[in-house]
């Protein structure tokens, strides 16, 4: 397996080894050689790469995982992100582990890769589509057994959070890389398989790793339910805790997404499109609603951040984001700014101007028409809450933490999972660590608290304690993970794939043996490099906004939740610090 390397400035290319486990790690490594010094994120001769590693994309469970890696026109920081579902073996099918891209393209173009080779070829007649009729003009045009990863229109806008989309379903979600693509003239990349596709290195240990997941997967209190419909998006429909999730841009802690009627579980059923999207993994996560992947984050965002309950429009919405290429997170957390702007009576004409009539919480029926107007080029919308805040002179209304927008669920109740926003080199994610809630004694999860013991975690404890030595020890370990590719959503601590398994299933697909400690070590390695990344691009430290430190939670059972700034600020310098110090 190769990594290759274009530049679609002069049409050069050469291979390299997967080193190590390929994958991000590898991907950074080049980044970092690219930055003699401070540059402009945005400056092409900065490498953007697809990448998969020598343990994903092989048909086994919870490989089914490619990543993206550069840097963020929404952060300006190192940027990686992830998407489930085939892309991972169609790029091990094409022969290859990785492909960095740098320069631009002289016209809008698309890049085939094939038996490790990449040929670029002219996309003008697929410049302006949507991602799925693009993706299908691509499948015709080099075999339905090929894989897409493409662009829609808000990227070729240069929408800073317009996502890629792989395989017609699966985005690369949250930090811009649609954009990234469309700057480099990059319609597509299209994974052709080369004769037979590759095999794990002991099929029959692989088997039997699938065999014990998938009969234990049905009563598994997480992947049971995961597994079952309506899968893991629809949980706002049950969260019925004030303070847990995002409702009204965070500024409303006494409802609880639960409260809209129309976002229960059992009203998925009529939008079920498809499922089963993840080659070798039964745990089937991510389902199809309304034509489009369902994962945790868009019903939250979309719904209840906004003040809407119209699961029928909420779902049309995040097809809309597929369909054009933008991120639904980001998209909500942008639309929640300017409607609390506009609630408190301080968002200027220019912007309301912007808006159709009847724009803010509530207001369902304009909903895919603000997902419209976001993909157009340089409308305000695109830019994001951050910017776009700052610009109307309410920069505290913007729910982000390095100019990225949060995602739903509320750092006051799970601090260590806030603490992650605000630290991790590529900004927040809500996967990045195991949430506090699963191990608190009222509200965790004991199925995985043996588990959560063997890896050196102090369980059960309160949710509401900053514990920063069990946030550093998830934090390597998911970044282990990561390094990996290797799905958290299957994966230890609270999925059926514990430690012990996740290193049968690296040597059962790739022939290498991994001790246990050598999955942390890997996240470590991971988290050095991207700080390392962030610290030659002068990015300082991140932080939360003012909301979650000076405005408790008011009701329920965390009611008087919030953040002690103090406490805070040392816990993120303490997580740099480590991964300074990690190498």
């Amino acid at each position: 397996m190769t990594y290759l390397h274009l530049d679609l400035d002069s049409g050069g290319q050469y291979t390299e080894p997967a080193v190590g486990w390929g994958g991000p790690l590898q991907a950074l490594s080049t980044l970092h050689q690219a930055l003699a010094g401070p540059v402009d994120p945005a400056d092409p001769r900065l490498p953007v790469a697809l990448v998969t590693s020598t343990v994903a994309g092989l048909g086994a469970v919870g490989t089914a995982r490619v990543a993206a890696v550069g840097v963020s026109p929404l952060s300006g920081t190192v940027a990686e992100t992830r998407a489930e579902g085939p892309y991972a073996a169609g790029m091990r099918a094409a022969g290859v582990t990785g492909i960095g891209l740098t320069g631009v393209a002289d016209q809008p173009s698309y890049v085939v890769v094939e038996s490790g080779r990449a040929t670029v070829l002219p996309a003008g007649e697929l410049w302006g589509m949507e991602t799925g009729p693009a993706t299908e003009a691509l499948l015709a045009r080099h075999g339905r057994d090929a894989a897409v990863a493409v662009i829609g229109p808000a990227g070729e806008a240069g929408a800073r959070y317009a996502n890629v989309v792989t395989c017609g379903a699966f985005p690369l979600p949250r930090l811009g890389f649609g954009a990234v693509l469309g700057a480099r003239r990059i319609k597509a990349v299209v994974c052709v398989p080369s004769g037979a596709a590759p095999w794990p290195h002991d099929v029959l240990a692989a088997q039997a790793l699938f065999t014990a997941y998938r009969r234990e997967m049905p009563d598994h209190p997480l992947a049971g339910w995961q597994l079952a419909a309506p899968g893991f998006g629809a949980w706002p429909g049950t969260s019925t805790e004030p303070g847990a999730a995002a409702v009204r841009n965070f500024a409303d802690t006494a409802t609880a997404p639960a409260s809209w009627p129309d976002l229960h579980p059992d009203r998925y059923a009529g939008f079920l499109s498809w499922s089963g999207g993840c080659p070798g993994c039964p745990n089937d996560c991510v389902k199809g609603y309304a034509g489009a992947g369902l994962h945790q984050e868009a019903v939250a965002m979309l719904g209840p951040n906004l003040g809407i309950g119209d699961l029928g429009a909420i779902l049309a919405a995040n097809a809309r984001c597929q369909q054009l290429g933008l991120d639904p997170v980001s998209l909500g957390g942008t639309l929640a700014c300017v409607f609390e702007a506009a609630e408190r009576g301080v968002l200027p004409p220019w912007p309301a101007a912007e808006l159709p009539s009847g724009a803010g919480f509530g207001a369902a029926a304009v909903l895919v028409e603000l997902v419209e107007r976001a993909a157009r080029p340089g409308h305000p919308l695109g830019e994001g809450a951050a910017r776009l805040a700052a610009r109307i002179g309410a920069p505290e209304l913007a729910m982000t933490s390095r100019d990225v927008e949060l995602p739903p669920f509320d750092p006051r109740v799970q601090p260590g999972l806030g603490l992650m926003y605000a630290a991790a080199p590529f900004g927040p994610r809500y996967d990045a660590v195991e949430h506090d809630l699963d191990f608190d004694p009222v509200h965790g999860l004991p199925h995985c608290y043996d588990e959560a013991e063997r890896i050196g975690l102090s369980v059960p404890a309160p949710a509401s304690t900053l514990d920063v030595a069990r946030t550093l020890r998830l934090a390597d370990l998911w970044s282990g993970l990561d390094a990996l590719l290797i799905c958290p959503f299957a994966g230890t601590p609270t999925r059926p794939l514990t430690l012990d398994r996740v290193c049968e299933l690296v040597r059962a697909t790739s022939g290498r043996p991994i001790a246990p400690e050598q999955v942390f070590a890997l996240g470590r390695d991971r988290l050095r490099a991207q700080q390392e990344i962030n610290d030659r691009l002068g990015v300082p430290a991140g932080t939360l906004p003012a909301r979650f430190f000076d405005e408790p939670v008011t009701t329920g059972v965390f009611r008087g939740a919030a953040l002690d700034r103090a406490e805070f600020t040392t816990a993120v310098d303490a997580l740099r610090d480590h991964w300074r110090a990690a190498a």
